[in-house]
């Protein structure tokens, strides 16, 4: 696993993170784009550097993969992903026989990351009750209080910030051919299977914690905060890690004073087991910033959002030649897209409802859809093609054992070429759906027969392929 950031040791120094140490699923590619902020004339700029973390590792028989999410910074980001990575991979599920036993180890990694950093945030906590103490002074007006403790204002704002820092989690575990989820905030999984009709399929397996799930919305509520405050609040997720201001310390947060009790929360969903069998074709993790990139291109509707990716990720499957380039490719997509929108909005005269965008991380793991283009399969006939999971396992001594049976020839002219939405979210006691909607073929091979004709006329064919 390659995280995306260096540990920070007390003396400011950097430590190389000991999850570099750890094996690379080799059947996971990632995507990403910093964030931006869009200009009416066109340009944009970054505002931050990346937020996202990420991870896609193995060892012995258990594969892990994450996201993390970091809001108003990075630090429980960094912090959950060094801290569950190893919860759950350093021994902790052997002997675990059950799905409720694999699941308890999940979530005792959750509660083990939220209570060790609010653990790690004593000295802050303890900072901040003094400056405030500085401020209780008897007889002193607002005005008085800004023009005297000016300094001390400007710390307290500084620290809030920090206790303000926290960070949404989509994480997939695979264990004895079985995958579990867990997710808490606003990042998101995706599972993508075919039916009985080759039909590509999508589920959602995680749950939405934010302001456009109506039942975080009527929970919020019920604490005493006011609906119509919710369309301009700061409010990243409604379930998180971290986040202290949000949580202990909401009645020093303007927006989340009035709850009568702790308006964010603590609590984690954990889906699991699902059986991987070969209909499973692949999983998808994003990140919050790419969730809120579609709901602004697709609002109020999560399954056409999901299913427009799902589809985009198929097209990408059938054209490049590298899984890494599939998911990058699915990214810069999303990225053109999302600024068009706001571009098409500004060439109009009209306000347009969003004028940035967060940081995206995609994560795939593919584990039998077809690769087509890839280099190991052009030594292969061109009418049928092994998956990229099965030709990678014979050469990776690192690979899960449920790729190594997986290993059947595909026809891609019929796998994956139309795409359904199966659910817009699943539950862990529920089936698969069957599919509602199809859509038309796309695969287009002019390209293909074109640059077969070139290097016929060339002489440059291989002579040991037969082309049509």
């Amino acid at each position: 696993m390659r995280s995306s950031t260096d540990s920070v040791g007390a003396a400011g120094s950097k430590s190389r993170p000991w999850t570099d140490d750890l094996t690379v699923c080799p059947f996971t590619a990632v995507g990403e784009a910093t964030n931006q902020t869009y200009r009416e004339d066109g340009s944009r700029a970054e505002a931050c550097k990346s937020r996202d973390r990420k991870c896609h590792c193995t060892v012995d028989e258990t594969l892990l993969y994450a996201i993390y999410s970091g809001q108003n910074g990075v630090r429980v980001a960094d912090f959950a992903l060094q801290k569950m990575a190893a919860d759950l991979l350093l021994g902790q599920l052997n002997g675990r026989a059950t799905d409720e036993a694999v699941k308890d180890v999940i979530r005792q990694a959750f509660n083990s990351v939220e209570k060790g950093y609010f653990d790690s945030i004593d000295a802050d906590v303890a900072t901040k009750t003094a400056l405030q103490m500085q401020l209780s002074m008897d007889g002193l007006s607002q005005y008085q209080i800004s023009q005297e403790f000016r300094n001390v204002l400007e710390k307290l704002d500084k620290i809030n910030v920090e206790l303000s820092v926290g960070s949404s989690a989509a994480l997939a575990l695979i264990y004895q051919s079985k995958l579990y989820i867990g997710n808490i905030g606003n990042c998101r999984a995706l599972l993508c299977k075919t039916d009985e009709y080759e039909t590509l399929t999508v589920t959602q397996l995680s749950v939405d914690h934010n302001l456009y799930n109506e039942e975080e919305v009527l929970r919020l509520c019920r604490l005493g905060l006011e609906t119509q405050n919710f369309e301009n609040c700061p409010l990243y997720s409604t379930k998180c890690i971290g986040n202290y201001l949000g949580k202990t310390g909401y009645k020093d947060c303007d927006f989340l004073s009035d709850a009568s009790s702790e308006p964010v929360i603590f609590q984690p969903e954990i889906v699991g087991s699902i059986p991987i069998t070969p209909a499973c074709k692949f999983l998808v993790l994003m990140s919050s910033g790419l969730c809120r990139a579609l709901h602004d291109l697709y609002p109020g509707d999560t399954s056409k959002g999901n299913r427009i990716l799902i589809q985009f990720i198929a097209e990408e499957f059938q054209s490049q030649s590298t899984l890494a380039g599939v998911a990058q490719s699915v990214v810069h997509r999303i990225v053109q897209l999302h600024h068009d929108a706001f571009m098409e909005h500004v060439l109009e005269g009209r306000k347009s409802p969003f004028s940035n965008r967060d940081d995206i991380t995609l994560l795939i793991r593919n584990f039998n859809y077809p690769l087509p283009n890839a280099f190991n399969n052009r030594k292969n006939s061109s009418r049928s093609f092994t998956s990229t999971a099965s030709a990678s396992s014979t050469a990776s001594s690192d690979a899960t054992p449920t790729n190594h049976s997986y290993g059947t020839e595909t026809d891609c002219s019929v796998m994956g070429t139309n795409v359904s939405v199966a659910s817009s979210e699943r539950s862990e006691n529920d089936d698969f759906p069957e599919p509602e909607k199809k859509v038309t073929p796309y695969v287009d091979f002019s390209d293909y027969h074109r640059r077969v004709a070139a290097a016929r006329k060339l002489g440059k064919l291989p002579p040991d392929i037969e082309f049509d």
